[in-house]
């Protein structure tokens, strides 16, 4: 390439770079959550990078990390309570914002979970990958693909849609930082961000189809969970939020029989490790009481 052509192509690369920076930084703006001053804030799927404002984070796979994109230590800074965002444990309302960073696109049941966030928060924020994401970089866990209409999210079973060469562009977002600046100054391209107030609106036609799911394992979280309390890393939820939980069945009221929560309504229990309860229907206890049937959902 000719003097007088490298220089016209470094004064128009540096030009863009600057142009992608300053994107960049207004993208990132767009596509963040702006949680209010006052109120409590929930971070559901947080596990591993918990929002700065959060109160406390929802996190199924404490001992798995399966369902991210890479692997990551838990991120303890706050409070922790073991749960499925399509069963929240809390009452309604309990929270007054609540944010679902990268992780409805994991959900079986969209509009459970989007559902769930409406109830026990008024308003939230939700990130998540975009058609055109899932295709080109690829996650073999995300069972869908997802379109915006505005402010609906529309969900598509990613069924044979797949990124054979999704590798590639996960190792150039690591590897190249002029790739990771043209990534952040496109995110309107890779990620849908919502700012809900209200309800979350989802739309699914179809069923779940994902290659691989990750599967809760309770001896191993227990196993997990006792040995970061030993090392002094849990943080026990302050009481407005033990106040807070409910039953993730019918959201009966929970109270403490011996180092168990219970429930008043189905009179199921479930552990509590290292003060972390492990509210999910795959740790449940049933009642003793022969032939008692489940309590059909409450509202509340």
């Amino acid at each position: 390439m000719p003097f007088k052509d490298e220089l016209k192509f470094g004064v128009r690369a540096s030009r863009e770079l600057v142009a992608s920076a300053l994107a960049t930084r207004r993208q990132a703006q767009r596509h963040s959550p702006h949680p209010p001053t006052d109120g409590l804030v929930l971070d559901v799927g947080g596990g591993h990078s918990s929002h700065p404002r959060a109160d406390v984070v929802v996190e199924k796979y404490v001992a798995n990390d399966f369902e991210r994109s890479t692997a990551h230590d838990l991120d303890l800074s706050k409070p922790l309570v073991v749960a499925d965002g399509q069963a929240l444990p809390f009452r309604g309302n309990a929270f007054g914002y609540v944010i679902a960073s990268h992780v409805l696109e994991h959900a079986t049941d969209p509009r459970a979970f989007a559902a769930e966030l409406s109830r026990v928060a008024p308003a939230g924020f939700v990130q998540l990958p975009s058609r055109e994401a899932e295709l080109t970089f690829g996650w073999a866990f995300h069972p869908w693909l997802i379109d915006r209409e505005g402010d609906v999210l529309v969900f598509h079973p990613r069924q044979e849609a797949r990124a054979p060469i999704g590798q590639v562009f996960h190792h150039a977002m690591e590897d190249s930082a002029l790739f990771s600046l043209w990534f952040g100054a496109q995110r309107d391209r890779w990620h849908h961000s919502i700012e809900w107030r209200g309800r979350l609106a989802v739309r699914v036609e179809g069923e779940s189809a994902a290659e691989q799911t990750a599967e809760f394992d309770l001896a191993q979280t227990t196993a997990t969970l006792t040995a970061l309390h030993d090392r002094g890393r849990i943080r026990p939820l302050p009481p407005v939020l033990w106040d807070a939980l409910r039953c993730p069945i019918d959201r009966g009221e929970l109270r403490f029989a011996g180092d168990r929560l219970a429930c008043d309504v189905c009179e199921r229990s479930f552990p509590v490790v290292g003060q972390v309860p492990i509210l999910l229907a795959e740790a449940a206890q049933t009642p003793s009481v022969h032939g008692s049937a489940p309590p059909a959902l409450r509202s509340a």
